[in-house]
């Protein structure tokens, strides 16, 4: 009887489900690279491109905000024209969202940009069945451009031979044109997404020009 009632408290007591503590991507000095692919539907029809998506932090001083560099590399377009590669510095939080940047093209623009392919950690440790939500607030004074970005994390699965959790997302961006979008994210123990697959409708890239496009985005981390 003992025994029993000792296992109905371990099981009771025991978590269903390990926490992952992924906010160690979001430091000084990490990194990553993405082999990412672009499809979009656009005005003047659909395109393909290819790039190399590279996110590194830098090594900011302590109680200062954080900042990152992301470069697109290598990109070509569906016509097999290269073309240059692109960098834009940004401010992040503790949650890897873009808070502002000197970027000629301006915040509101690249973090509409950017945030398809950005991943936005929770602030605590989560496991199967968790949510949490990021709200990136806009620069304009003028129209609201924020992005909020819901996740959930919906199981714990591998990834060839990693360990990952699933998280799907679902973001949203405030105006009449705003961008939204749906997605999945497979990451790591280390915080490190291995993989993604996201759509974003009213997709806007600043140095195409404004026309917004609709676009199916996958990355892989490059090895």
């Amino acid at each position: 009887m003992l025994t029993t009632l000792a296992l109905v408290g371990a099981l009771l007591t025991t978590p269903q489900a390990d926490k992952w503590d992924i906010k160690t991507a979001v430091a000084p000095k990490a990194s990553a690279t993405w082999d990412v692919s672009a499809d979009v539907v656009a005005p003047d029809g659909d395109h393909h491109a290819a790039f190399k998506l590279v996110i590194e932090v830098k090594d900011t001083e302590k109680d200062k905000p954080l900042q990152s560099t992301y470069s697109w590399k290598e990109l070509v377009l569906d016509s097999g024209q290269g073309m240059p590669d692109n960098s834009w510095d940004v401010k992040i939080d503790a949650q890897g969202g873009i808070t502002g940047t000197e970027a000629t093209e301006g915040g509101d623009a690249l973090r509409k940009m950017l945030i398809p392919m950005t991943f936005l950690y929770p602030d605590k440790a989560v496991g199967v069945g968790d949510a949490w939500t990021n709200t990136l607030k806009s620069e304009s004074e003028k129209d609201d451009h924020s992005i909020t970005v819901d996740f959930k994390v919906e199981a714990a699965e591998k990834l060839g031979d990693v360990d990952v959790l699933k998280i799907t997302e679902k973001f949203t961006e405030k105006g009449p044109d705003g961008m939204t979008g749906t997605g999945t994210w497979w990451v790591d123990k280390a915080g490190k997404p291995q993989k993604f697959e996201v759509k974003a409708n009213r997709w806007v890239v600043p140095m195409a020009g404004t026309d917004s496009m609709d676009a199916t985005l996958k990355g892989t981390l490059a090895k």
